[in-house]
């Protein structure tokens, strides 16, 4: 018996003999058949990186569509993506958030079509993660940042400022004593004072999170890869272990992996044969070690649609 269905076969026989909570799901096909699938209100956040000017041949097909992923047709891509945007909506709880990585040539066509399927009063944030691995350009400006939005299903949306504090930095107006951290207002000549433990709650700007390299440990090989602190942020400022996450554009399925690992149930789809077995043996190995460590990890279900 191959490795990885060794691994499987003990999780199962172990959850078989009091496992932990309803099965997490790893779907290949479309998503457009597991969101139809899904009950209103069934997951608390949906996080997707969909793919967009990269050149391949297609991807996807959902109302009858089918995209070709071309950089110079944005709004067909409008067109393909709008419907998973309308279901994920609907399938949003009612403190539930949409997040939604990409890069700069969809992100303004799809922040209007957000606009109109939330309202504006419902978007949040619009999060620019910067990052400087790559290569540079001689005619322009770099382009070293993607755009994250963030919408909410709701006015009362959840959101955990403490899960996500990071540490502060000191400039020339603050002063450091005893543990205590000291900001004097220019203006008003106010004293502010802040624990140096307790951290910031980070700007809509993050520059602490470098992209992957091709050094790194996390790297699996999958092209569009994006490193999991930055996806584990996003995870834990807007839910709770328990709460259900969702990606329609699995790749190579961090964003179940770190909603495993944090002890949040995942649903995630991807239509590429080869991304379900990267992200089935990543699931399967972290899976087993958490259990090995003690944690409660549900069974992991895998389908085709």
């Amino acid at each position: 018996m191959p490795q990885i269905e060794l691994i499987k076969d003990t999780l199962l026989r172990r959850h078989a003999l009091g496992g932990a909570g309803r099965a997490d799901r790893l779907v290949h096909g479309d998503a457009a058949v597991e969101l139809a699938s899904l009950p209103d209100g069934a997951l608390d956040l949906i996080y997707i990186d969909p793919p967009f000017g990269t050149g391949a041949a297609q991807i996807g097909r959902a109302a009858g569509q089918r995209y070709a992923d071309r950089a110079d047709d944005p709004d067909a891509f409008v067109a393909w993506l709008a419907p998973y945007l309308a279901e994920s909506r609907r399938a949003l709880s009612a403190t539930g958030s949409l997040f939604v990585h990409l890069d700069y040539r969809a992100v303004h066509y799809i922040k209007v079509a957000l606009d109109r399927l939330f309202g504006r009063a419902r978007f949040v944030n619009e999060i620019v993660w910067c990052y400087a691995v790559g290569g540079k350009s001689r005619r322009g400006f770099a382009r070293k940042h993607d755009t994250i939005l963030w919408y909410a299903r709701g006015v009362d949306y959840a959101f955990y400022p403490d899960a996500i504090r990071v540490a502060r930095r000191a400039g020339s107006h603050m002063r450091v004593a005893g543990g205590v951290q000291e900001k004097t207002d220019k203006k008003t000549g106010r004293v502010y004072r802040y624990p140096i433990a307790a951290g910031k709650i980070p700007e809509d700007w993050w520059t602490d999170v470098e992209t992957l390299n091709h050094s790194d440990r996390e790297r699996t090989g999958w092209p569009s890869q994006k490193p999991e602190r930055l996806v584990e942020r996003v995870v834990r400022a807007v839910t709770r272990p328990g709460d259900r996450v969702a990606d329609w554009f699995a790749g190579s399925g961090t964003t179940a992996g770190v909603a495993q690992r944090l002890g949040r149930g995942f649903v995630t789809t991807e239509r590429e044969a080869a991304a379900i077995a990267l992200c089935e043996a990543r699931l399967v190995t972290q899976g087993a070690r958490l259990l090995a460590e003690g944690a409660a990890v549900p069974p992991l279900e895998v389908h085709k649609r």
